[in-house]
């Protein structure tokens, strides 16, 4: 029997707040969003967070803004009100940080709220005291144009929402991690945060955003960034990267801003991480302060109660738009040495070359339109350069086999074949402190360590080369070029060899037969549970045929259905060069480390291994000096 529904009825006035609140205010860190917000709206150049959460949490931010006229205080308490959004079509095209008219009102109903404000042109400031969404008092107040908002007892009204929050030392970490993302959206705006009445940060207005990044994230994760610049399309992306070979075990440190919002999106994160593809160890990240521009027009930010993610009308043009602009700083910056303590001296010298103006390069700017427009979206045929970029096929068992163009293989997929005059004439960043590309071969060679480490001077340095690092990543590059001009050289095997790689492995080495068939392996399912490895790429000839087979084939299963050719190539290569690369414990004699280094210095890059380990590592002379007090 079917149990009788209470009837349809509206809801009560406190629980729609209730309800509204719970969308917009989650934690403390969401109060210092909206109220920073509101401040930065209204055009303040001075800003102060008070957070206290000794007893009960209490949050007061003060700013120099315009503040709010008198006769609209009620008004700005309420629900949808607002004087950032006036019709349906304002919505395409905001450029505030709020416009649902939802924060206030949203605090006030979850806490205990007083609001002073006034007006460059009033007599003096207003207070006004709200609890449970009512105004309870309002009187004169004696206050500077701007205004000053005091959330005391958050959640009072909604008691089960503390028990979610984290630990003391968790939510104040968001807090001041909210203060210095707005930080980097505003660097002429000097912001402050203060817990418990001690400082936490203090951090004055700049003129370049470049100071801001190095003032926000500290000397060591600020100094030694990238900058990336790239246009394409009506896009923009600039910003800061750390290098290759830099990483942190969090994303904490990855900031990606969207038309001057910052949001928690999982398509621009993935993107910045595919650009950094076989740069990064697994489970590392980045350093990153990415600032995006698009048309208003074709994104949505209004799909997120509090406005932290985004909508693309073309996400996967994005996407790759992102990657290839990350992967293109990555491989144009990249020193062939990694640099322990590098100063913001040294930082300095890898940045733009005399006569850039501090500009960025970039890729395609002022030519976004025609062919170099539309580089991106359309596909080459059959037969056309490789170079060009193509859509990757997905590899599934829809695909349509050997008949697909193999996508190219260069530094950037996104920028079209032939650069235009002006784009050549666009200073480039410099490769590094002393040395550039091609001049790893003339580094002396003192010898080897630890039969695996091949110590090297050169340019006021001591150098340490991993051997195998230094091989694998000159074998995957190779492989990656042969791939792309469909020239990947196979071995066969005399005697075929069977490898056990159990029902999932049988099953993906059919899926994937015709992408492998490409990349020089020829193997045959033999039985629900084994695999015949007929031929290999014959730069792995020499290697252990079983082992790299089955290492090759849990790839594969790891990997799944959704792969594109491109990214199964460079799976697939990394851990055949990785089989193929001479080990650390193989003694080499200095005329093979000298070769080895020479044919390194060969490929376009080298600063770290496809899994992401660093190549090299240096030692200044000032530095080991140090280490012996001189």
């Amino acid at each position: 029997m079917p149990t009788e529904r209470p009837p349809i009825t509206v809801l009560d006035r406190s629980v729609i707040a209730g309800i509204a609140a719970g969308e917009v205010v989650e934690r403390p860190a969401s109060v210092v969003k909206e109220l920073v917000e509101n401040a930065l709206d209204a055009g303040a150049t001075r800003v102060s967070v008070d957070y206290d959460d000794r007893r009960e949490t209490a949050i007061t931010v003060i700013d120099d803004g315009h503040g709010i006229a008198e006769h609209e205080i009620e008004l700005a308490l309420t629900r949808h009100a607002t004087s950032k959004l006036m019709t349906l079509e304002d919505l395409g095209a905001v450029a505030t940080f709020g416009f649902r008219g939802e924060a206030l009102a949203s605090l006030a109903a979850v806490s205990e709220l007083e609001l002073v404000t006034a007006t460059a042109d009033a007599v003096g400031a207003t207070r006004v005291r709200v609890r449970g969404g009512c105004v309870v008092e309002r009187s004169s107040a004696g206050a500077a144009a701007g205004t000053r908002v005091e959330v005391r007892d958050l959640f009072a009204a909604v008691p089960a929402r503390r028990k979610f929050l984290k630990s003391a030392t968790t939510e104040a970490a968001l807090v001041a991690d909210t203060v210095r993302r707005f930080a980097l959206l505003r660097p002429r705006a000097h912001l402050r945060l203060r817990r418990n009445g001690r400082a936490v940060l203090d951090l004055p207005a700049l003129d370049e955003l470049g100071a801001r990044v190095r003032q926000v994230l500290g000397r060591e994760a600020g100094t030694g960034l990238e900058e990336v610049g790239a246009r394409f399309a009506g896009m923009g992306l600039h910003g800061f990267l750390s290098p290759a070979g830099v990483s942190h075990g969090s994303p904490r440190r990855m900031n990606v801003f969207v038309n001057g919002r910052w949001v928690r999106d999982r398509l621009l994160f993935r993107s910045v991480m595919e650009g950094y593809h076989t740069f990064l160890l697994k489970g590392r990240y980045p350093v990153a302060v990415l600032f995006l521009e698009a048309d208003p027009a074709t994104l949505d930010v209004n799909v997120h109660p509090a406005k932290l993610e985004v909508r693309f009308a073309d996400a996967n043009v994005v996407r790759r738009f992102v990657t290839e602009a990350v992967r293109d700083c990555l491989r144009e910056a990249a020193s062939p040495l990694g640099r322990w303590g590098m100063d913001e001296g040294e930082a300095a010298r890898r940045r733009l070359v005399p006569g850039s103006q501090g500009e960025p390069r970039s890729r395609g700017a002022g030519n976004e339109t025609g062919a170099d427009a539309t580089a991106l979206a359309n596909e080459p045929k059959a037969g056309e350069a490789a170079g060009v970029y193509s859509a990757p096929p997905t590899v599934g068992p829809d695909t349509g086999g050997s008949e697909r163009p193999l996508p190219g293989y260069r530094p950037s997929s996104v920028a079209p074949a032939e650069q235009s005059a002006s784009e050549e004439q666009q200073p480039r960043l410099a490769f590094g402190a002393g040395y550039e590309e091609g001049r790893l071969g003339c580094l002396e060679v003192i010898g080897q360590a630890f039969d695996g480490y091949i110590v090297c001077e050169g340019e006021g340095e001591l150098v340490l080369v991993d051997q195998h690092a230094a091989h694998e990543r000159m074998l995957f590059e190779r492989l990656m070029l042969a791939y792309a001009s469909r020239e990947v050289e196979r071995q066969g095997m005399l005697l075929p060899a069977r490898v056990t790689v159990g029902e999932a492995g049988v099953e993906a080495v059919e899926r994937c037969a015709a992408e492998l068939a490409t990349m020089g392996w020829e193997i045959d399912p033999f039985g629900a549970a084994e695999v015949v490895v007929r031929s290999v790429p014959a730069i792995a000839a020499g290697a252990d045929v079983g082992a790299l087979a089955e290492a090759l084939i849990a790839d594969l299963c790891e990997l799944g259905t959704a792969l594109t050719a491109v990214k199964l190539a460079e799976r697939v290569f990394a851990t055949v060069a990785c089989h193929s690369a001479v080990r650390v414990g193989k003694t080499l004699d200095r005329t093979a480390a000298a070769a080895l280094l020479r044919e390194l210095s060969g490929v376009e890059f080298h600063a770290s291994c496809p899994h992401g380990r660093p190549v090299a590592r240096s030692l200044t002379r000032v530095q080991v000096e140090r280490l012996f007090g001189r």
